[in-house]
């Protein structure tokens, strides 16, 4: 069903795990939360997690008994409502509720004027976050590159700013550490309008990656508890692309391994804050290629499993699609970014970002962000509930045309001729009418999309106001 730019997993979609699976995956990560334990590198987290309950052995490692976990999922949101910046729900996340996005933080750009790979500058973050506010099939935005042309300090202010500047739709972003996460929230907080109009109507959530699923680091629990008190949205997420080094390596270990990592970090939030608005990563988790040591994001070994945990559990969650290993925009972009993509919405994926992602991670290409879009578009007309009632039916124009003639001329042929999806970048000409046309390829038309939407889109202005509060503060940093 889809209401506005939210696809509601009712039909299809599939299941991977049993409910017995479920319960055995569930046992296990209770097991060893309390009998291995987490080590949490932070006094604050350490205190919380004593007073409520947990023993601490070693200094730091806690562990937490099973009817704190139990109690923190049954307090934690179910759902999460991110809005634009206009105020209005653009977002509810909850169920198989799937939306869509990109990543961030990719070193390189693969040029849609050159086709050449080069280090991406701030422009670059521009340029592709209007794109995407552009195209409508993407719900929320990352700020998808590092600019090589600001300093490390720096950056993470004006990939914020970018954002700011060139939509208006829901936003996810990343910090290196807690002196940043805080600024970044009061930039969002002066966009809105200040620290009560963010909270009520919160458009940005915070990316925390943890560096190891059974030893938390101490920027991301920082942040993690500052987000908590202030009852904004976030993400915590261990590394997924780890299977054999920080999880074992069979696909059931990863699980219950990074199961623990996420209900710990729900249970700390919980006790920092009844009801913060956690959101688990649910991500597919690949390995190394044994070759090349190259982490494997597009393998179908994971997909589908941390998504039934979620659903599982209730969480809101964040998951993982459309990206490729490729290099270029060939072939097997394509094929990677369809098969991932489509898997991870049938799973109820949740927040789906890294759409566009190539180069296993590093590389990033607004030819592909914009085909990825035309996906997305088919995913969501697929999605679509069937209709059934005396129109759909048409029960008595099936009965006027009769054994004799045929539809096309009947008033209800043209009601209805516009209801089926068409493609914008695919081609479904005649072969001859395709090369009157120019012959062009899917890459082709994909370009000459981007290169309009660069030379016509504007998006919503920013107050002057705001913009120079904002620009006074990255000044100061």
């Amino acid at each position: 069903m889809i209401e506005s730019n939210m696809m509601t997993l009712e039909t299809p979609f599939y299941r991977r795990l049993s409910e017995s699976q479920l319960q055995q995956l569930h046992f296990a990560t209770l097991e060893v939360m309390e009998r291995t334990g987490i080590r949490f590198h932070d006094e604050e987290a350490v205190a919380l997690l004593k007073k409520g309950g947990a023993e601490v052995t070693d200094g730091n490692v806690v562990h937490v008994p099973s009817w704190r976990v139990e109690w923190a999922l049954s307090i934690s949101p179910k759902q999460i409502i991110l809005y634009d910046m206009d105020g209005n729900p653009a977002i509810r996340l909850s169920g198989r509720k799937s939306y869509f996005g990109n990543g961030s933080d990719l070193p390189y750009i693969l040029d849609h004027r050159t086709d050449e790979r080069r280090l991406a500058v701030l422009q670059d973050i521009k340029d592709l976050i209007r794109l995407l506010d552009a195209i409508p099939q993407y719900d929320f935005v990352m700020s998808g590159f590092i600019p090589s042309d600001i300093s490390p300090e720096k950056a993470e202010h004006h990939q914020t700013m970018a954002m700011l500047e060139n939509t208006h739709k829901p936003m996810v972003y990343v910090t290196t550490n807690l002196p940043n996460t805080k600024d970044e929230v009061e930039m969002f907080e002066i966009a809105a309008g200040g620290a009560d109009a963010l909270r009520r109507h919160p458009y940005a959530a915070c990316y925390i990656n943890i560096t190891h699923p059974l030893r938390h680091n101490p920027d991301s629990i920082q942040k993690l508890l500052f987000l908590s008190e202030k009852r904004l949205p976030f993400i915590y997420r261990p590394s997924i692309v780890t299977r054999g080094l920080t999880t074992p390596i069979t696909v059931a270990g990863f699980l219950v391994t990074n199961n623990v990592a996420a209900l710990s970090g729900l249970v700390l939030s919980q006790l920092k804050q009844e009801g913060a608005p956690y959101i688990r990563c649910s991500c597919p988790g690949g390995t190394f290629d044994m070759k090349t040591m190259v982490g494997l994001h597009s393998g179908p070994e994971v997909r589908g499993f941390n998504e039934e945990l979620a659903h599982f559990y209730g969480t809101p969650c964040f998951g993982l699609g459309g990206s490729t290993a490729s290099k270029v925009v060939d072939q097997q972009a394509a094929m990677d970014a369809t098969l991932n993509l489509i898997t991870s919405a049938l799973a109820g994926g949740g927040l789906i970002h890294d759409i566009g992602y190539m180069a296993s991670s590093t590389l990033g290409s607004l030819i592909q962000s914009a085909i990825c879009g035309e996906m997305i578009a088919w995913i969501k007309e697929y999605w679509k509930g069937l209709k059934i009632d005396d129109e759909t039916l048409a029960l008595d124009v099936i009965h006027e045309v009769g054994t004799q003639g045929d539809f096309v001329e009947t008033a209800h042929s043209f009601r209805h001729c516009r209801d089926d999806y068409y493609p914008e970048l695919s081609d479904q000409k005649l072969f001859e009418e395709w090369i009157n046309a120019g012959g062009t390829t899917m890459k082709d038309r994909a370009k000459a999309k981007v290169e309009k939407i660069l030379a016509e889109h504007q998006p919503p202005k920013m107050e002057a106001s705001v913009r120079k509060a904002l620009q006074k503060m990255i000044e100061k940093k």
